[in-house]
């Protein structure tokens, strides 16, 4: 999860003046016109510089697809490859964004859902073990016999969840992995931070516990960053939560970067320090910016309405695009495919 402790929702509420609520109202309106004029103003950060793939999906000259699952969720192929990261489709209304949050729901599984979009995975990587992130993983990762990747937290759910253990890599940061044809580097990160430098749902798991059934099961247990690296040219980043050790990424060079930004406004120049440790990548992913409890039957939208400038993706597209004006930023609709 990307997102605050139950503390901060108060704090941030308060803090945020009503211009900034009278704006994200007036920028609500008018994607929502735009969505009833068939513009192509219907995603947040679009006019702001974003772009949406095109028909079909992008050029493709570097033979690597990406597609988007809604939250964190994200498919990459290549070649024959097949990797996930943070796959979860069994959305819910946990209460998070109406203060009224809480940790003993019960995590439900939309196997029909998974069954439709999920058809093969070689691994899977966990970013963070919040169940909008890793919920879904252990019967992914049964149903695809995929290799799943995270650390001691993650992998004692899996274990708790019956994936067998010759399925589960357990990682802490730092580890480089060689396969056919690719890479993947795991690198240590840390959670986003609420007005209260807080996270909801924090602490680790040294021991398997029983096999997960509520939200309260599945807490962050570190956050991890990877990058995989194809064919030793093309490199992807992947980050699920707004913060980062700028000293762990510095000079990784990815060609596509996945990166959160919600309450980005909680970490010192999260946006300079980021992009010029990445040396400026050539395509930003925005991820983990839409109302992950949102019915995948509505367009994706961001959560200005609730939290106000802090997530709101037009802002923080216009900053990436002020500071590194040459890269190219893609804002995705749920289930599209872009190829770079």
């Amino acid at each position: 999860m990307c997102f605050i402790d139950s503390a901060s929702l108060s704090s941030l509420a308060e803090g945020v003046s009503r211009r900034r609520f009278l704006g994200a109202g007036l920028v609500a309106g008018l994607t929502a016109a735009a969505m009833d004029w068939g513009t192509s103003l219907v995603l947040p950060g679009v006019a702001e510089g974003a772009e949406t793939p095109g028909a079909s999906g992008g050029p493709g000259s570097a033979g690597v697809s990406f597609k988007w699952f809604g939250t964190d969720g994200w498919e990459i192929t290549f070649g024959n490859k097949t990797i996930l990261f943070d796959p979860w489709f069994s959305r819910f209304d946990s209460g998070f964004f109406t203060g009224k949050f809480n940790p003993n729901a019960t995590l439900p599984l939309d196997e029909a859902l998974i069954g439709q979009h999920v058809k093969k995975a070689d691994h899977i990587l966990i970013g963070h073990g919040h169940w909008d992130h890793m919920a879904d993983v252990p019967y992914i990762a049964k149903k695809t016999n995929a290799m799943v990747i995270g650390s001691e937290t993650h992998a004692n759910v899996m274990r708790a969840a019956g994936v067998p253990e010759g399925k589960i890599v357990q990682v802490k940061g730092g580890e480089y992995m060689q396969f056919d044809g690719y890479t993947i580097e795991v690198v240590p990160g840390i959670h986003s931070m609420g007005p209260t430098k807080k996270h909801a749902v924090p602490g680790h798991l040294y021991h398997v516990p029983s096999a997960p059934t509520k939200i309260g099961d599945l807490p962050e247990g570190d956050s991890l960053i990877y990058t995989i690296t194809i064919g030793g040219k093309f490199s992807i980043f992947l980050m699920s939560t707004a913060n980062y050790n700028e000293r762990a990424i510095a000079g990784l060079k990815p060609d596509v970067a996945l990166i959160a930004s919600i309450f980005s406004n909680q970490i010192h120049d999260f946006t300079p320090r980021l992009l010029r440790a990445l040396n400026y990548p050539k395509i930003v992913l925005p991820t983990h910016w839409d109302n992950f409890e949102a019915p995948f039957s509505a367009p994706p939208r961001d959560l200005r309405d609730t939290f106000g400038d802090p997530a709101n993706l037009d802002l923080w597209v216009k900053e990436v695009k002020q500071l590194s004006p040459k890269s190219q930023i893609v804002t995705m609709k749920y289930f599209e495919s872009f190829a770079p």
